[in-house]
């Protein structure tokens, strides 16, 4: 079983969610929360992850986390009577770790909701199964911490609907998804990664 890997970024997929890492001539590809992603480096910068496998009959998964907080926690979310590691890593990506476990001590459903693949029944049975359990290891977790500062680079059309399209593939409607963004870009142009634009947008889709 493998539990932490360091190595060299092979490449890195905010779309798919999804990192490789080249760990001694072998690439290892890891499924990634967007909070993570922001936490990887480019192609050829070093990163170091911690991991967790998945194994099912058809297939076997490695599951990545920028700090072991974030991994206890999908430990916790997948232990949840019908939440797998696919829901669990969307309510991870869903908010900044320490804000998630706010809203997980302070039982607010109607945070949870707003993650696109998370209903009310859910959200109940997240909130019934780890209110507890996330009070207990609060104070550990508070966020992922970039190794390695994501690189800012001008914002562009093309950018902007990457941006887009990133979150439309993690289930937001697109009407939102533009409206969000065209908040963003109202003051005009702003220096931003993909990541950092795409974490931005999605603070906004949170709010609404």
């Amino acid at each position: 079983m493998i539990g932490w890997l360091s190595g060299i970024v092979v490449h890195r997929d905010a779309r798919q969610g999804v990192v490789i890492l080249n760990v001694g001539g072998v690439g290892y590809e890891l499924r990634v929360s967007l909070q993570t992603l922001a936490a990887v480096g480019d192609p050829d910068e070093h990163c170091a992850l911690w991991v967790h496998t998945h194994a099912r009959e058809d297939a076997l998964q490695l599951f990545g986390f920028a700090t072991q907080a974030e991994k206890q926690l999908f430990l916790l979310l997948t232990g949840v009577p019908k939440v797998g590691p696919k829901h669990a890593m969307a309510v991870l990506g869903g908010f900044p770790l320490a804000e998630l476990v706010d809203h997980l001590t302070q039982g607010r459903e109607v945070m949870l909701t707003k993650i696109p693949g998370i209903g009310k029944k859910t959200a109940e049975q997240i909130l019934l199964s780890l209110g507890d359990k996330v009070a207990v290891f609060a104070d550990e977790l508070a966020g992922p911490r970039p190794s390695t500062p994501a690189k800012a680079e001008p914002e562009s059309p093309a950018i902007v609907e990457e941006a887009k399209q990133v979150l439309v593939d993690l289930g937001w409607r697109v009407k939102e998804v533009e409206l969000a963004l065209a908040k963003l870009t109202a003051g005009g142009p702003v220096t931003a990664s993909l990541d950092d634009l795409v974490r931005r947008t999605l603070a906004q889709l949170m709010e609404r």
